[in-house]
């Protein structure tokens, strides 16, 4: 039995990942590519609009060259926040059916089937 299932390896799914495992939870985080799969899809010379610190999740500190930090050093910067946190992610495997039964919710992936109390979408902007 997991507390809470997260849906997303993005900076949100990420935040809320670090915000279970602060709290003892017993968590799953899971994304249908790599972690933060959308950043990973950006333009490979962008830069974001955001300075760094607005980016920071985890009290652990972005540093950028610039004021205004690049794809590349975003994705380094997630990666660094999971290895510190150490989180639990199920990276390629993708949630295929949500299922409430009484009070649990039964989740469905390409591999297995899991059972939550509780679930975080955090899949970002369709």
């Amino acid at each position: 039995m997991i507390d809470v299932i997260i849906i997303g390896a993005g900076p949100i799914g990420l935040a809320c990942a670090i915000e279970a495992k602060k709290k003892g939870l017993k968590y799953m985080v899971f994304d249908k590519g790599v972690l933060v799969n959308s950043l990973y899809n950006y333009p490979l010379n962008m830069t974001f609009f955001s300075t760094s610190d607005k980016l920071e999740i985890g009290d652990v500190p972005f540093i950028s060259h610039n004021s205004k930090p690049t794809r590349a050093e975003a994705l380094e910067y997630y990666r660094r926040v999971t290895t510190h946190w150490k989180l639990k992610l199920n990276l390629y495997e993708s949630v295929e059916n949500i299922k409430k039964e009484k009070d649990q919710f039964k989740v469905k992936t390409n591999n297995v089937t899991y059972k939550s109390d509780n679930i975080v979408f955090a899949t970002g902007f369709l």
